[in-house]
């Protein structure tokens, strides 16, 4: 019950003060949720998540940077098994770390004769254009 004075807040009538301020629209149940852990915990912080925590400490992460920088074409079961953690934690860590699995490819390489290539492909071209231009006059 709202004590004297003050209105009764419904989470339709916080909604509608929560738009002018931002973009979107809340889902009255979001607003019961949060209401309803201000009124059990007094405050809306997320509480702590049970479960198994992260096994990787600062210095097993360091070994493991450190290893893959020695060798970044070493398979990433490999350096899990060199370092006795799982693969899914290696590759945890590796995006957390921002590293991107690629592969080189060489696209183009230049050699001495490029050049020489470069002017016959033009030569070849002229000749195509030239050749298209008397058949359409």
């Amino acid at each position: 019950m709202p004590s004297e004075g003050q209105a009764e807040r419904t989470p339709h009538k916080t909604n509608g003060k929560w738009v002018p301020y931002h973009d979107r629209c809340i889902s009255q149940s979001t607003v019961s949720k949060i209401e309803n852990k201000f009124r059990e915990f007094g405050n809306v912080t997320d509480i702590h998540k049970s479960g198994r925590k992260r096994i990787l400490d600062d210095e097993q992460k360091l070994d493991i940077l450190l290893d893959i920088q020695d060798n970044p074409h070493k398979p990433t079961r490999q350096v899990a098994a060199d370092n006795d953690v799982s693969k899914t934690s290696i590759l945890r860590l590796l995006k957390n770390q921002k590293y991107r699995p690629y592969k080189i490819h060489l696209v183009q390489e230049l050699n001495d004769d490029d050049p020489d290539r470069q002017l016959k492909l033009c030569e070849i071209h002229i000749c195509e254009i030239d050749a298209k231009i008397i058949l359409y006059l």
